[in-house]
């Protein structure tokens, strides 16, 4: 069995409105998300998702698509990760315009 590491984001929120699992934890790469009662638990059911989709995408024979999809190539090619940038924005923006209610 091969084992490969993918540096992915994971993005963890309260949600707010559930009780039993407030934590989201959320990767844009794949565009799938998960939860849990605690921000650890949400990142570990994530991760978990995470290996299903790409267990499942390779016994569908989809793997390498999806991998493309989310912008990752095959590691015995140029380029094995996607690019990833972080930047701050500066916005000339008022209070009203930020007010989310």
């Amino acid at each position: 069995m091969e084992t490969i590491n993918l540096p992915l984001t994971i993005k963890v929120f309260n949600e707010g409105s559930s009780k039993g699992s407030p934590f989201v934890a959320f990767n844009p790469e794949f565009d799938i998300s998960s939860c849990g009662k605690t921000e650890e638990e949400a990142r570990k059911m994530l991760e978990e998702a995470v290996y299903l989709l790409l267990k499942g995408a390779k016994e569908d024979g989809t793997l390498e698509q999806v991998m493309q999809e989310a912008g990752f190539t095959h590691p015995d090619k140029k380029k094995a990760t996607p690019k990833t940038y972080f930047s701050i924005l500066n916005l000339s923006l008022s209070s009203k315009d930020l007010s989310y209610a």
